[in-house]
C-alpha cells in the first residue's frame, strides 16, 4: 500500500533571510532545482518591469492603486508599503493555491516580513537565518562581488550587523561555510518539516488501516 494514497499533507512557508553577501539567492536556487514540490513566491511591486522579467515569474506588476486595495483587502501576506520607493507584497491567493496543493512555498524576506507571516500564517511558518561565518569574511566576499561601491558595501555591512541580531528570532540558523554544507542543512530542515504530523490530513485513518492489516499478525 502506498501511504501517499492515504496522507494528504498542506505545504509549509519556509522564509530564508541572510544579509547581503550571505548566500540566500545561491541556496534558494539549489533548493528549487533539487527538491520536487517546492516553488518560489512571487510577489506583487509596484515598479515598472524591467527589460528581461516576466509577469507571474519574476513579479506580479501592478499600480498603486491595486496594491492599496490588496492592502484594504487583507489579500498580502505581508508587505513593504514605502512613501519613497517601490511597494512590495507577498499575495495569499497564489501561496495558499500551492499550500492546499501540498507544495511548500519558498519566501525570501527580512525580519519584519517574518513578523506578518507568523501573524497570518502560524505555525506553517519556518523562518531560516543565513549568516556568514565572520563579518570580515561577508565583507571579502561583497568585495570580491565588484559590483558595489566601497560607499555601498559599507552600507551593506552596517545592515549586516542588524541581519545578524534578528537572527536570534528566527527558527534555524545555518551558518553559510561552505555553499554545499549550508545547501544540505537546508534540505534537511525542509524534509523534516515535511514529516511533521502537524498539517496532515488522512494519518488517523491510516493508522487505523495499519492496525487492521496487522491484527492477529503481532
Amino acid at each position: 500500500m502506498n501511504k501517499n494514497k492515504e496522507i494528504q499533507r498542506e505545504g509549509q512557508l519556509f522564509i530564508f533571510s541572510a544579509p547581503s553577501g550571505g548566500g540566500k539567492s545561491s541556496v534558494i536556487k539549489r533548493l528549487l532545482q533539487e527538491l520536487d514540490d517546492i516553488q518560489l513566491s512571487v510577489s506583487v511591486t509596484t515598479r515598472p518591469m524591467r527589460e528581461g522579467e516576466t509577469e507571474g515569474k519574476d513579479y506580479y506588476f501592478i499600480d498603486e492603486d491595486k496594491f492599496k486595495a490588496l492592502v484594504k483587502e487583507r489579500a498580502l501576506y505581508e508587505y513593504v508599503d514605502s512613501d519613497f520607493g517601490p511597494k512590495y507584497g507577498t499575495p495569499r491567493e497564489p501561496v495558499d493555491k500551492l499550500l492546499r496543493q501540498g507544495k511548500d512555498v519558498i519566501l525570501d524576506l527580512d525580519y519584519p516580513g517574518v513578523q506578518q507571516l507568523r501573524k497570518l500564517a502560524g505555525d506553517r511558518v519556518k523562518a531560516i537565518a543565513l549568516l556568514p561565518p565572520s563579518l570580515k569574511i561577508l565583507r571579502e566576499r561583497l568585495e570580491k562581488r565588484g559590483t558595489d561601491t566601497s560607499e555601498v558595501i559599507e552600507r551593506r555591512m552596517q545592515m549586516a550587523v542588524k541581519r545578524i541580531k534578528e537572527a536570534a528570532f528566527y527558527d534555524y540558523i545555518i551558518v553559510n561555510d561552505d555553499l554545499n554544507e549550508a545547501i544540505k542543512e537546508a534540505t534537511a530542515i525542509i524534509v523534516a518539516a515535511r514529516a511533521e504530523r502537524k498539517g496532515m490530513s488522512g494519518l488517523n485513518e491510516f493508522l487505523n488501516i495499519l492496525e487492521k492489516e496487522n491484527d492477529g499478525n503481532l
